[in-house]
């Protein structure tokens, strides 16, 4: 009677478990021209209970966003659809962009739209909530066009962005192709942080070295990461301004990413005393997790002002010197750690914030030694 007792509550709360949902609006907001606005909407289908759902608003900027907490939970009734226009703001009294986060114990729907604010109207993109669980470590996304700027009748530009639904760090490479099929440029390796959202951005954000004679008028992009993300392509009519929604199709054809060397993403932030001045290295790093002659990529960041970063090894030979503008793209500086010990790390720019001097972390290489004084 026991055993059957047991296997019956562990039956109960497999069930529960395996009833609960989690949905994500891969990009929603308002861009900082206004030009384009989103639209949700969720809908309960049960005919029998009203039921709750939790939401989280995670920003753009690659950032760690795993404390980022959820609104208090929202109560849809059954059978009946909630109606959110221009979503971060009537949602989350917020504003910019980033992803949504919706999961509850029951089953819901989810959808936004995503539409351009002009005089002479627009079709918009209608954009589906995708289940956590269809998050793909290996991605395709296919008739992406990039031939033409903002105002070019009969041309068309691509952008691109993802989200990262683990609370852990995934490490994802990317690989372009142009009209011939041909690989262009170098593969670009981006580390996301935990719940991090990549703004959408232009196809040569998404290799290195892109050379400018590239044909990306009938492009593909595939991308393999080591764990799984969300990700899509939007293809912008340049002349009217209506968007296509692309998600991310499986790509059977490339291994689950293991890249070379180790990557990081640095963020630099100069806050007020509520969220202090700091560096932040994600995913961190701990000890062991480095060995002598392991390449390093900082991919850098500034989120608020302009700060520089330096990076020492054991000896305090320079191996990352940097300046940083905020808002701008990340910077990527590698280094070989060829040197065992601990190395410094901190921002050389002493106006950046009256928070200036704790901006500053040690990390280890091997076994540790006792690092030298931060160089301001």
């Amino acid at each position: 009677m026991r055993l059957r007792l047991l296997t019956l509550i562990a039956f109960s709360l497999f069930a529960t478990m395996a009833s609960a949902k989690e949905i994500w609006l891969s990009i929603g907001g308002t861009t900082a021209s206004g030009t384009f606005r989103t639209d949700a909407r969720i809908f309960n289908p049960s005919t029998t209970k009203d039921i709750q759902i939790q939401a989280w608003y995670l920003p753009v900027g690659n950032v760690d966003n795993s404390a980022v907490q959820p609104l208090a939970p929202i109560t849809v009734l059954k059978r009946q659809q909630l109606v959110y226009n221009d979503v971060v703001t009537s949602l989350f009294h917020s504003s910019g962009l980033g992803a949504i986060r919706l999961t509850s114990d029951d089953d819901f729907v989810a959808t936004q739209k995503i539409y351009a604010v002009t005089s002479g109207g627009t079709l918009g993109q209608f954009v589906a909530g995708v289940d956590a669980t269809s998050a793909k470590a290996k991605g395709l996304m296919i008739q992406l066009q990039n031939n033409g700027g903002s105002g070019q009748t009969g041309t068309f530009r691509t952008n691109v962005g993802a989200a990262n639904p683990n609370p852990t760090a995934a490490t994802v490479t990317w690989r372009l192709y142009d009209k011939n099929n041909a690989q262009v440029g170098n593969d670009h390796v981006v580390v996301m942080p935990p719940f991090g959202v990549i703004a959408p951005g232009g196809l040569s954000g998404y290799a290195d070295n892109v050379p400018s004679t590239a044909d990306l008028s009938d492009s593909w992009l595939s991308y393999s990461s080591d764990k799984p993300i969300v990700a899509y392509g939007s293809v912008i009519d340049n002349g009217t301004t209506d968007p296509t929604y692309i998600p991310a199709a499986e790509d059977t054809g490339v291994p689950v990413s293991t890249p070379a060397g180790k990557v990081f993403v640095v963020t630099e932030r100069g806050g007020p005393t509520s969220s202090p001045s700091s560096i932040t290295i994600s995913p961190q790093i701990v000890q062991g997790a480095l060995k002598p002659g392991d390449t390093i990529s900082f991919q850098v960041s500034a989120l608020d002002s302009n700060h520089g970063l330096r990076v020492l090894d054991p000896d305090g030979i320079t191996m990352i010197d940097l300046m940083l503008t905020p808002g701008a793209a990340a910077v990527t500086a590698t280094f070989v750690a060829n040197t065992e010990g601990t190395y410094s790390y901190y921002c050389t720019n002493t106006t950046c914030s009256s928070g200036h001097n704790s901006m500053k972390g040690t990390f280890v290489v091997g076994t540790a030694t006792t690092p030298p004084p931060p160089r301001y």
